[in-house]
C-alpha cells in the first residue's frame, strides 16, 4: 500500500509539472511562428484541455494540503488571464442597435460548399434565406462552391439587394469552381486577390465605399486541416495510422498558416484605409495565426459576445472558435452573434460595427 501511495504521489507531481509547463508553452505558442518551431502550435490547440486539468490538479493538491503545488497551479493560471477571455465572455452585447450609415452589419460564413459534394439536396436557398433575414450590409463567404446551377450571380439574386460583389475562385474546373465571395450593399471601389501557394485556401480584400468612407474588408480562408472525420471514427481503420495522419495534417496546416498569415499581415500593415478582417482562420485564439492578425485590433466577440464561443459546429469541445470578425480600434463593435444553424460545418457569425470615427475620403 505504501508503495502504491508513493507511486501515486510521484505520478501526481509529474502531471503537475507537465501541466504547468504546458500552459506556459501555450502562452509562448501565440508569439512563435510554427514555421520556426512547429510543435509549439500543438500546445495552443490543447490550451483548454490543459486549463481543465490544471483546475483538477489544483483541487487535488488542496485536498492533499500540499502548499507548494497549490501555489504552482495558481501560478499556472497566468496564461488563462491572457487567453481565457478569447474563449468565453460572461457578458453580452448591446441590444437593439439599428443599422444605418454609421452602424453597418457584417456577416462571415464558411459555407462548406453548400454541401453540394456531400448530399443531393443542396442548401443554398436556405442559406440565402437566412442571410436575407439577418440583413447584413457586407457578407464574407468562404468555401463558396459553384457548378452549372450555382454561381455568385444566381446566389446574389437569391439574396436580393446586393448589387456589388467580388469573387476569387482559387480552384477552377471545367464545370465547377471554389473560393471566396464578398457581397456588399455599398459600392466596391477596388478588389485584390491574395493567393497562397499549393492550396485551395485564399484571401482577398475589397475597398468598400460607405457613403464616402472607404473601409478595406479582408475575406480570409486560411489553411484547412483537411481532416476526414469519418475515417477517424471508422472502426475499420488502423487507429495508429489515423493518429499519425492527423498529426501530419496538423503539422502541415500549422506551418502553411504561419506563412499565409505573414503574407496577410504585410498586406494589412500598409493599408491606406481602416481595416475589417472577416473569415475562417482555421485556428483558435491561442495561436500564432490569431495573434498575428489581431495585433492591436478589436475582436468583435471579445468586445460584444456572450457565453461560449464555438464557431465550428462539429467540434467536440465547447470553445472551438476559428471564425472571426476583427477590426481597427477606430471602428467600434456594437453587437456580436453566433448563429446556431446546421447548414454547414461552421456557424455563421455577425457583428454590427460603428464607423463614425472613420474619416471620409476627400
Amino acid at each position: 500500500m505504501k508503495q502504491f501511495v508513493k507511486i501515486l504521489s510521484i505520478a501526481l507531481r509529474s502531471v503537475s509539472v507537465v501541466i504547468v509547463a504546458s500552459l506556459f508553452l501555450c502562452l509562448l505558442s501565440i508569439y512563435v511562428s510554427p514555421a520556426k518551431i512547429w510543435f509549439l502550435a500543438y500546445f495552443g490547440l490543447l490550451f483548454q484541455l490543459f486549463s481543465l486539468v490544471n483546475v483538477i490538479m489544483l483541487i487535488i493538491w488542496i485536498i492533499r494540503r500540499r502548499r507548494t503545488f497549490i501555489i504552482l497551479h495558481l501560478i499556472a493560471f497566468i496564461p488563462n488571464l491572457f487567453l481565457s477571455g478569447y474563449f468565453f465572455k460572461p457578458f453580452g452585447s448591446i441590444k437593439n442597435v439599428e443599422t444605418d450609415r454609421e452602424n453597418i452589419k457584417l456577416l462571415s460564413y464558411n459555407l462548406q460548399g453548400f454541401r453540394i459534394p456531400y448530399q443531393k439536396n443542396t442548401t443554398q436557398e436556405k442559406i440565402a434565406e437566412f442571410i436575407s433575414m439577418e440583413n447584413p450590409d457586407i457578407i464574407c463567404l468562404q468555401e463558396f462552391y459553384t457548378n452549372d446551377k450555382v454561381t455568385e450571380e444566381l446566389f446574389a439574386s437569391l439574396l436580393g439587394e446586393y448589387q456589388y460583389h467580388a469573387v476569387f475562385y482559387s480552384v477552377k474546373r471545367k464545370n465547377s469552381s471554389y473560393g471566396i465571395v464578398t457581397f456588399s450593399r455599398y459600392p466596391i471601389k477596388m478588389t485584390l486577390e491574395i493567393p497562397f501557394e499549393n492550396t485551395a485556401n485564399a484571401a482577398m480584400y475589397t475597398d468598400i465605399d460607405v457613403d464616402g468612407k472607404i473601409i478595406r474588408v479582408y475575406n480570409v480562408h486560411l489553411q484547412s486541416i483537411k481532416l476526414n472525420i469519418n475515417n477517424l471514427l471508422s472502426k475499420k481503420n488502423n487507429r495508429i495510422n489515423e493518429i499519425e495522419e492527423v498529426s501530419s495534417r496538423l503539422k502541415t496546416a500549422f506551418i502553411k498558416r504561419a506563412g499565409q498569415v505573414d503574407i496577410m499581415a504585410k498586406h494589412i500593415d500598409v493599408s491606406p484605409y481602416n481595416v475589417i478582417i472577416c473569415g475562417d482562420f482555421n485556428d483558435t485564439p491561442a495561436s500564432y495565426t490569431y495573434n498575428k492578425l489581431k495585433g492591436n485590433r478589436t475582436d468583435s466577440f471579445c468586445e460584444a459576445g456572450k457565453g461560449m464561443s464555438s464557431t465550428y459546429r462539429l467540434s467536440v469541445v465547447p470553445f472551438f472558435r476559428i471564425d472571426y470578425i476583427l477590426h481597427d480600434k477606430i471602428i467600434k463593435t456594437r453587437t456580436y452573434s453566433i448563429h446556431h444553424i446546421d447548414y454547414s460545418d461552421h456557424y455563421p457569425i455577425s457583428s454590427i460595427v460603428n464607423i463614425s470615427g472613420v474619416s471620409a475620403v476627400e
